[in-house]
């Protein structure tokens, strides 16, 4: 009994001084509390702006700042820092670019309307021969395979290589659409040769002609081997007079 009542003093004691102490301390755990939580009040989380793109041209991708951030359809806003100037740029092949620049303030939200406007086409030509030239017109463009953007409308367009017939063909290229065109080039084929039909032509009349002069050959050469050379003899006239 009388160590159960030592220990019980002694618990007691021990609470009654952590209480004493608790007491002490509460006021000031409270106020550095009230401290923290005015601190978290005054750190606001930083504000930003928000920028929804509208556009019908499909496919085009869009740039804020050189930053890639999708293609039209865009479907959320594109949430950008407020108080500073950002350049939108809208492009596609075969399309005029779309640029613009904007600035908002905090917490603000703009929609840019960017409708692209068709320039040219896209013009793709392909070869069985490689860094064949390609003409524009009767200019060149560049060599197959070839892909560019070319003014709309109708063009004469060529195909030459060394050593290969050039072949040609008018295209009627429309704006903001993609045109391919495939050409095959062949070798040229060999000379004709003109066949003669005049008598000159004829395989007899060169064979008659031949004929010919082989026989007068020979029979100048027979006549040369009888001919004689003889001297020639005086005429001598034997005159008679009377007496």
């Amino acid at each position: 009994m009388q160590r159960r009542s030592l220990w019980y003093r002694s618990v007691t004691r021990h609470v009654g001084l952590s209480l004493i102490v608790l007491m002490v301390l509460a006021p000031a755990l409270d106020a550095e509390a009230r401290r923290r939580r005015r601190r978290r009040a005054r750190v606001k989380p930083p504000a930003t702006a928000t920028i929804e793109i509208l556009s019908m041209t499909k496919g085009a991708t869009i740039f804020i700042d050189d930053r890639n951030v999708g293609r039209v359809p865009l479907n959320k806003p594109v949430t950008v820092s407020p108080n500073q100037s950002h350049v939108v740029r809208l492009q596609k092949r075969g399309f005029t670019p779309y640029v613009e620049t904007v600035r908002l303030k905090p917490g603000t939200s703009r929609e840019l309307e960017a409708d692209l406007v068709p320039s040219g086409g896209i013009l793709q030509v392909i070869c069985n021969v490689r860094r064949a030239q390609v003409l524009l017109d009767g200019k060149p463009i560049g060599r197959t395979p070839f892909d560019g953007d070319i003014p709309a409308g109708k063009h004469k367009l060529e195909v030459v290589a060394p050593g290969k017939q050039p072949q040609s063909r008018l295209v009627d290229l429309r704006a903001g659409n993609l045109m391919k065109v495939a050409f095959v080039l062949k070798a040229p084929p060999p000379p004709v040769v003109k066949k003669d039909n005049s008598v000159f032509g004829r395989w007899w009349f060169w064979t008659a002609v031949g004929a010919a002069v082989i026989g007068g050959a020979t029979a100048a050469a027979l006549a040369s081997r009888d001919v004689q050379v003889s001297a020639p003899q005086p005429n001598l006239t034997l005159k008679l007079s009377p007496n």
